[in-house]
């Protein structure tokens, strides 16, 4: 796991949810970052504030357009110091890139998630971040598959991958590298048997191939994109304890963006139909790290928050 850069020692805090929430790439190969343009690192980043920031990306996303970011809810839901200071680095290679050798990283102002998101089952596990400025370093953007693909796709030959900067077993990250593994497709019977929420909105994988551990998602790979022939077809939301147990038949879940309400819910948010569940702005981050700045008008919804100590930040990387 990695910690946060700070000049004083850090709070290690974990997040409980109602299902284990622990996703890396395992038995995962190194990829270039160029094979997937639209995919996006989320990291913690205080660097044009106090200059502290986050050693390793905390969870993965994918660019709708220059402006907006997909990814998981649970990524962000709840934790107002990572709403305040979260930003996106597209197609970031190595994590110890980050920040020196980037594209770009920019700023999240905006953060939307449906109301019927829960944070205990992970149902409708789906968010979208408004950045402060567009992406200007790429400008290819992520082909989202249609719910009439959901038929084709939902076949046990079919070929996925998942792709992302996350452990390589749990608790465990033996590279630093962009990595991809493939997964088979299982039944939603199959899954809903497993786990004690109802899945049968997600689509649940099993690893392809089996080297100790199944090929899986783990830790830190949340809200990183299930690619099939070339469109996202999942957002990495949930899996078992031991990231890539072979005992578990379906050992990463993903939330289905092909189905309906998720496509018309992008697109409600897209066309500015949808109202953020936060705001931030930069005087809200200054305020939070006791900055003074000049008074503005305006101001997010965490303006004026009170963190208390800001050396004692907890790590999200322990959620899938």
């Amino acid at each position: 796991m990695k910690r946060i850069s700070l000049l004083m020692a850090s709070l290690w805090a974990s997040h409980a949810v109602g299902v284990e929430v622990t996703p890396y790439i395992v038995n995962g190969t190194n990829i270039s970052a160029s094979a997937y343009p639209d995919f996006v690192s989320l990291f913690y980043d205080r660097i044009d504030y106090d200059g502290a920031y986050g050693s390793g990306p905390y969870c993965g996303g994918t660019l709708l357009d220059n402006q907006h970011v997909l990814t998981a809810a649970h990524c962000i839901y709840g934790d107002s110091n990572y709403q305040l200071f979260t930003s996106i680095v597209p197609q970031l290679q190595n994590e110890t890139d980050f920040p020196n050798s980037v594209l770009q990283r920019v700023m999240v102002n905006e953060y939307y998630y449906p109301s019927t998101y829960n944070n205990t089952t992970l149902y409708d596990d789906i968010a979208i971040l408004k950045l402060a400025s567009p992406v200007t370093a790429v400008n290819t953007y992520v082909d989202l598959a249609e719910n009439g693909d959901r038929s084709t796709y939902r076949q046990v030959a079919e070929v996925f991958y998942a792709v992302g900067h996350g452990n390589t077993q749990s608790n465990v990250d033996a590279t630093d590298e962009l990595q991809r593994t493939q997964l088979s497709w299982v039944n939603n019977a199959t899954c809903d048997a497993i786990y004690t929420v109802d899945a049968s909105e997600n689509l649940c994988m099993d690893g392809a191939a089996t080297v100790v551990y199944d090929n899986a998602t783990c830790q830190g790979d949340s809200g990183g994109p299930l690619y099939w022939n070339g469109e996202q077809v999942g957002i990495t939301s949930f899996g078992p304890g031991t990231c890539g147990d072979p005992a578990v038949t379906a050992n990463s879940v993903f939330t289905e963006v092909a189905l309906t309400k998720h496509r018309n819910w992008i697109s409600s948010v897209l066309s500015g139909s949808e109202t953020p569940k936060v705001t931030v702005s930069d005087s809200d981050r200054n305020a939070a790290l006791g900055i003074s700045t000049p008074s503005s008008s305006g101001g997010g919804s965490l303006g004026g928050l009170v963190m208390g100590c800001l050396a004692l930040l907890g790590w999200k990387r322990s959620r899938k």
